[in-house]
């Protein structure tokens, strides 16, 4: 077997005789320059994978490793310069800062198609540079050929205070890494039968022997060929390198991101095999975590969403680059066998969403490109447009937009107003929201209201609801629906209960149930999501109801019962030990317990069983088709 680096670099042939030690040099032919990627991690990526497959193509039977470095100061990328000038204007902009260093590497091989990819991320600090400083070392120095225009080996302490990872790939070539990916492309293929799925995980599950293979992004029903790239004491996870038997419930998926975005992970599983092993799956869960055996409970058929597709009702889209471009889009997808590049995957729509993003997306990034700033890079905290979040209402056609970006001036935002309404005619309310937070997640610290209502409105089993840009409400309109009105049947009201809400959120299950009961107190930790349920009671003229903002321990103990029901729908970590007890101290005749993670309802009803309670039905519902959540209600009944 073959072995070739794809370069010509000799620092780079130098450290590579440390991963092996027999191999040849042919140098690629790629040139860098019409590669037009601006994330620089990406960019290295995509630059050795470029060299590998062209040195590749002239020797299809060998395996080919390609590298590239490149040196990032944020997001901006200083490549090899193109004379002194250049040069000196780099180290100056690299002066007194911290740079990374990125080497992206591929494995190829043109026989069979197969190729690996990694990189490696050093952090340089260099001192202040003066320009004496800079001068002599240029005179002195061979510095075209580099990327940022030096080389470590050359400049040592004189520029670098500090290093945070490997000097060997602020050189050319991460050693390390590079072994690990040649051994892990040179494993050999083992054929397995996927026969499960790993929910809440999308990793299909296989056997190898005798042990279990977690595959993510397998299909259940194929046979493929796997290689094991990372060995556990009772099991492993594997890579597919091909799909030797497809499934007979595998569909086309109907996204063209599907497998790189990190939203959806099952359109290309048929929707009812989906729904089977969803059910399959609750069943299992509530027995392993809840000691709830099949037999001694009522099971109701498992309720698939109305909609599969354009079922969301709010999505948010992050801001990034892709082709050298501004984009929207989602996360990548990551699992245990690949590794984040992060940034976005860009999507020109989103088919969970439905329309409204494919008509608000050209507008918004018109505006975002007529403002002359750049989007938000988590890594570097540089940048200034984060996140677009879209609220609509499915059954009133109003649609919500939310701008949020760092701190700063965002430009003409009557502009921004104008393209938008111009593009979705239905838009009734715009924000604009800053949010200073290093992390991804979206927090609204100063919230500015740009045009129309400060409010969306929503309908669903008869009752208007008012959303606000914080408000919780439950993404999928349609399957909501469906979940509440088995809620009110498992209820079993007839008018005269007191009904108990925990978590209540905006207060949909509350409303729901208030023309049943003589009355309904709900109780939600979120001061903005109460006021959104009274002014909900308000808006359909309910009386019946009333809501505290408080945490569901402090309301249980300050709230005077009895209770003839209580509704729980806790967050996923489910209730606390402190919320159960007094809970149980309520003592309600029946508890609906709607979960969003079936672990922590088989948990917490195994508990309330030891304080007095019987699990009697359950119920499975679809609120997220091609993912793998799952919700479920549970209908416990107090022992006599």
């Amino acid at each position: 077997m073959e072995i070739i680096l794809a370069s010509g670099s000799p620092r780079r042939r130098e450290l590579f005789s440390d991963v092996v030690p027999s191999f040849r040099v042919v140098p690629s032919a790629v040139r860098e320059e019409e590669i037009v990627e601006d994330d620089p991690v990406a960019f290295a990526v995509e630059a050795a994978v470029r060299k590998a497959k062209d040195v590749g193509r002239c020797h299809p039977a060998a395996v080919v490793v390609g590298a590239d470095t490149v040196v990032a100061l944020g997001r901006q990328m200083l490549g090899k310069p193109k004379d002194s000038d250049d040069a000196r204007r780099m180290l100056r902009l690299l002066s007194g800062t911290t740079h990374r260093v990125i080497t992206g590497l591929a494995v190829y091989r043109a026989d069979d198609g197969l190729l690996l990819t990694d990189f490696e991320i050093s952090r340089v600090s260099f001192r202040p540079l003066t320009d004496d400083l800079i001068d002599e070392y240029l005179a002195g120095q061979d510095f075209l050929d580099k990327a940022g225009s030096y080389a470590v080996q050359d400049v040592g302490d004189r520029f670098i205070s500090a290093i945070r990872g490997g000097k060997d790939n602020v050189v050319g070539l991460p050693v390390k890494r590079a072994r690990r990916l040649l051994e892990r492309f040179l494993q050999p293929l083992h054929t397995i039968e996927l026969v499960d799925v790993a929910l809440p995980r999308d990793w299909a599950v296989g056997r190898h022997q005798g042990e279990a293979v977690f595959v993510p992004g397998g299909v259940v029903g194929e046979k493929v060929a796997v290689r094991i790239v990372k060995k556990k004491r009772n099991f492993s996870y594997a890579e597919i390198v091909r799909v030797e038997q497809p499934s007979p419930d595998r569909v086309d998926p109907v996204c063209p991101a599907f497998g790189q975005c990190g939203g959806c992970v099952f359109q290309n599983l048929r929707y009812e095999r989906q729904l089977e092993l969803k059910e399959r799956y609750l069943r299992q869960t509530l027995r392993k975590f809840g000691g709830i055996e099949p037999s001694e409970v009522e099971w109701l058929p498992f309720s698939p969403s109305p909609a599969v597709f354009s079922y969301r009702n709010k999505m948010e889209f992050a801001f990034g680059s892709a082709q050298g471009a501004i984009a929207l889009g989602l996360r990548p997808r990551v699992s245990p066998v690949t590794k984040s590049r992060g940034g976005i995957v860009a999507l020109g729509g989103c088919p969970i969403a439905g329309p409204m993003a494919e008509a608000v997306f050209p507008a918004a990034l018109q505006f975002v490109r007529e403002s002359g700033r750049g989007p938000f890079d988590v890594r570097s905290g540089r940048g200034f447009f984060r996140h677009l979040i879209l609220r609509e209402g499915k059954n009133t056609g109003d649609l919500m937009a939310v701008l949020v970006t760092a701190e700063g001036e965002p430009g003409n935002l009557t502009r921004c107003a104008d393209l938008l309404v111009q593009a979705a005619p239905g838009l009734r309310s715009l924000w604009w929201v800053v949010n200073t937070r290093p992390s991804d997640a979206v927090v609204f610290e100063k919230k500015n209201h740009l045009l129309g209502d400060p409010f969306i409105e929503e309908k669903l089993g008869g009752l208007v609801f008012r959303i606000h840009p914080q408000t919780f409400f439950q993404p999928n309109t349609a399957a909501a629906e469906v979940l509440y009105a088995a809620v009110a049947l498992l209820a079993q009201l007839s008018g005269s209960e007191r009904v108990l809400g925990c978590y209540c959120g905006s207060g949909p299950i509350e409303l729901f149930l208030a023309g049943k009961a003589a009355e309904v107190v709900g109780i939600d930790v979120s001061q903005v999501n109460i006021a959104d349920a009274r002014e909900n009671a308000r808006r359909n003229g309910i009386t019946n109801c009333v809501f505290y903002d408080a945490t569901v321990e402090e309301g249980l103990r300050k709230i005077s019962g009895p209770f003839d029901l209580a509704v729980v729908d806790p967050p996923r970590a489910g209730l606390s030990p402190k919320a159960i007890a007094h809970l149980a101290g309520v003592k309600a005749e029946r508890i609906v317990y709607v979960s969003c993670n079936p672990a922590t309802l088989g948990r917490d009803a195994g508990i309330l069983r030891e304080n007095g309670y019987r699990p009697v039905k359950v119920a499975g519902f679809d609120l997220f088709p091609h993912t793998a959540h799952v919700e479920t209600v549970m209908l416990l009944e107090r022992k006599q």
